[in-house]
């Protein structure tokens, strides 16, 4: 970064502070700082704010190369910060130059989360869990990234270290690689970790830009991965040979027990060609089916729904059974996900659930208050 263009983010930020566009903490009053871990654009530690209990995460970035990645997570985050399954950004921090660190070093002041990342939290609670509890998690992960493509942003870089947990709940973190989609968008380089990423990537000759569909992918094989309780593809040395493998059809195995109505969104998310691939908008809503209270709308084999969608307006979900009794899909089409998503569109307006009312909006609605830039 020239000399210049830095000092262009550095006016950015001190303006930003100035205004209060987001919060500035004082690095003196954080304690008991503790190594989280690191990747290539700077360390993650949490600490604590003096005299309270309260937990922050610090995440650092090197002036020198990154103050660029500073400011468009700051950017990024300051849209998507309502939603209750993305990681909130509080704010930024300078370390002081001291004999041990590197010195002009900033860093976000993040969200705590409490359990660590999905891989790890699989680890360690996976026979805790029951396929309620799968189901809510894959629900709030693909609401999260719904959140985020309704603005059109893609995150580029899914997979089970940048998903994190806290207190139960899915927390989408690392917005690093996330971009505004232009048509200057590109994907020379593959981010993230090869079984999530999408195999189209992986034939030079295509040339193929990431996309929407490109994070449907990542989010079929953490589906996967929530049902299984392991990373896929573990047991596999990760190369050339196994992005072949994956580009010529290969997935991981189904494993035992999985309701099928489950295993079978996943495989459809996981699909080779992008537009065989349903929307992120549809994801949630055959999850939003499978986390619904009434139990036995979606059963294995056998999917109903009453033909007058007016009728099942005025009286309301019934039970499973009743919905039996009124109009039987033909069973000959029950492993098709387009079926079951026309159920979630008629039954969509009566089920309530436990998210807010923006984290499950609609791709249809207005984006004209978003039509800004984040990037700098």
């Amino acid at each position: 970064m020239s000399s210049e263009i830095k000092n262009d983010y550095i006016d950015w930020l001190e303006k930003a502070i100035a205004e209060e566009y987001f919060n500035y903490y004082k690095y003196s009053n954080f304690e008991g700082r503790k190594y989280i871990g690191g990747e290539s654009f700077g360390n993650v530690y949490c600490v604590n704010m003096k005299n309270t209990d309260t937990i922050f995460a610090l995440k650092s970035f090197n002036i020198k190369f990154n103050l660029k990645e500073v400011v468009n997570k700051i950017k990024l985050h300051k849209r998507v910060d309502f939603h209750r399954n993305i990681l909130q950004v509080y704010g930024i921090t300078r370390m002081e130059s001291d004999t041990i660190h590197q010195a002009n070093e900033y860093s976000l002041v993040l969200e705590y989360a409490d359990s660590g990342t999905l891989e790890t939290y699989l680890k360690k609670h996976f026979n805790e869990l029951n396929w309620d509890d799968k189901y809510q998690l894959a629900l709030q992960l693909a609401s999260a990234v719904e959140c985020i493509h309704n603005l059109d942003i893609i995150h580029h870089d899914l997979h089970a270290n940048n998903v994190l947990i806290h207190q139960k709940n899915i927390k989408l973190a690392d917005f690093g690689l996330s971009r505004k989609i232009t048509k200057e968008s590109s994907n020379t380089l593959l981010f993230g970790v090869l079984p999530y990423v999408d195999p189209k990537c992986f034939n030079d000759e295509q040339n193929y830009v990431l996309n929407k569909k490109s994070d449907v992918y990542s989010i079929g094989i953490l589906m996967w991965q929530i049902s299984s309780g392991c990373k896929p593809f573990g047991t596999y040395n990760f190369g050339a040979a196994l992005a072949l493998a994956i580009q010529n059809g290969k997935r991981e195995t189904i494993i035992d027990g999985t309701p099928n109505e489950y295993s079978r969104l996943y495989k459809e998310c996981w699909k080779y060609e992008e537009n065989e691939r349903p929307s992120i908008q549809d994801v949630v809503s055959y999850l939003k089916l499978l986390n619904s209270p009434e139990e036995n709308i979606i059963e294995e084999e056998n999917y109903s729904i009453s033909n007058d969608q007016n009728d099942i307006k005025s009286r309301g979900i019934k039970s499973g059974e009743e919905l039996k009794k009124t109009e039987e899909i033909n069973t000959s089409n029950s492993s098709s996900l387009g079926n079951i998503l026309e159920l979630a569109k008629a039954i969509d307006c009566v089920i309530s659930f436990d998210l807010e009312k923006s984290e499950i909006s609609s791709s249809s609605k207005n984006q004209s208050s978003i039509a800004y830039m984040i990037l700098g």
